[in-house]
């Protein structure tokens, strides 16, 4: 695998686990009260391409982490102060 840390960071999609964003949806359903929520109050028209992307995703994550666990560490060019 060529692909480097800094690389995957890159490549990594910039939005929201869908799967999370129909959890935030079902959970501000229950903050108003609602106990019982219609599958078509919160847009789940295509759970299987939710599904889908969420795994996506997740491979993503996962691949990244791998990458960065096997980087290694290049030293800053200064000494960081303040902490």
């Amino acid at each position: 695998m060529s692909e480097t840390a800094i690389s995957s960071l890159m490549n990594a999609p910039e939005e929201i686990n869908p799967l999370l964003e129909i959890l935030w949806e079902i959970e501000q359903y229950q903050k108003q009260g609602q106990q019982l929520i219609e599958l078509n109050e919160i847009g789940l028209e295509d759970l299987t391409e939710a599904t889908a992307k969420s795994q996506e995703h997740s491979l993503s994550i996962q691949r990244t982490l791998d990458n960065l666990k096997k980087a290694n560490p290049i030293a800053a060019p200064m000494t960081i102060r303040g902490f």
